[in-house]
Parts: structure tokens; sequence; C-alpha cells
């Protein structure tokens, strides 16, 4: 497996990756407020049934965001793409955001997710940056085990993020 810079040539195969997950847990957010306290609260849950669900940005949303991107990695081996991530330096803030981080469904639980996440950390420090953070659905409970495999912590959220109005959750990480 190699990962490289992608090339124009790249996009199509890394846009017929399986990007969806696939799921029997969700996180779920509760919000109270009493005596001028707000708490919110998120929790797993168990869903009744496994779902699949679709990766938040399809089509020419997926592509146009891939332009706004400053990093842009595919994991190949000969033609095949198997694994992409995308990011975005934020200098002002000193943060490295990753926009997107997929493998594709036969390749899953093989480090891959992994290596492209360090080698987005080691990008990021050498652009003089301190904090990676990303972005997963309160649904994709796999993604959400990922990140916090990862040593990524929870960092806030933000209520109808994408056009499917899902919640994303924020998860971040110092980079040293």
């Amino acid at each position: 497996m190699h990962i490289r810079n992608a090339r124009i040539a790249d996009r199509e195969a890394c846009a017929s990756l399986d990007h969806s997950a696939v799921t029997d847990h969700a996180w779920r957010m509760e919000e109270r407020e009493q005596n001028g306290v707000i708490t919110i609260r998120f929790e797993p849950v168990r869903l009744p049934r496994e779902a699949r669900l679709p990766y938040p940005r399809q089509g020419d949303d997926l592509v146009a965001g891939w332009a706004q991107c400053d990093l842009f990695l595919v994991a190949n081996q000969g033609n095949g793409a198997y694994g992409y991530v995308t990011a975005r330096a934020l200098p002002g803030h000193g943060l490295v955001w990753v926009q997107d981080l997929v493998v594709d469904r036969p390749q899953r639980r093989q480090g891959l997710g992994s290596e492209l996440l360090r080698q987005v950390g080691a990008w990021a420090r050498q652009k003089g940056l301190a904090r990676l953070v990303t972005e997963v659905q309160t649904k994709n409970y796999p993604a959400i085990c990922f990140c916090r495999s990862q040593g990524l912590v929870f960092g806030g959220y933000h209520d109808r993020h994408w056009r499917t109005q899902d919640i994303a959750i924020l998860f971040g990480q110092v980079l040293r």
C-alpha cells in the first residue's frame, strides 16, 4: 500500500469508494435547561437493528469540498484507490481540519485509516499547526470509536452541520 498526494486522475476512484458506514449504535444527544444551566449529554445507544449510514457529503458536494482542501492524500496499490484523506490548514487557529477520511469497506480495520490520519498529523506539524480536529456524525458509531482509538477527544458539537441536518461531533488532539 502506498500513500501519496492525490492526482486529478484519482478523484473518480476516490468518489467511487464505499463511503457508507454500517452500525448498530449511535450517540444520542440530550439537551436540558434548568435554572439557567444548559446541560448537553451524549451517550451511546443501541439501535433496534443494524443501519447503513450514507456519507454526509456526496456527489458534487463531495468533489467541491476537495477543491477547498490543502491536503489530499490517497492510499493506492497499482491502479486502485483504497482510501483517502482531505484536510484544510487553518493557521489562524493553529489547527488542521480533517474534512474526509474514507477507507473502502474491504480495506477497513487494517490500519489504513490510522496511517492516513498519522500522515495528516505529520504534515500539519511541518506547517507549524498544533491541533488536529475532525467531524463525525452522531450516527457514525464506528467512526466515533475510530477517533477515540486514535487518541482524539471530544471537543464539542455543531447542530445541523451538513446538508443532511445531522449533528457533527468534533474530536481533536494536540499534535506533538
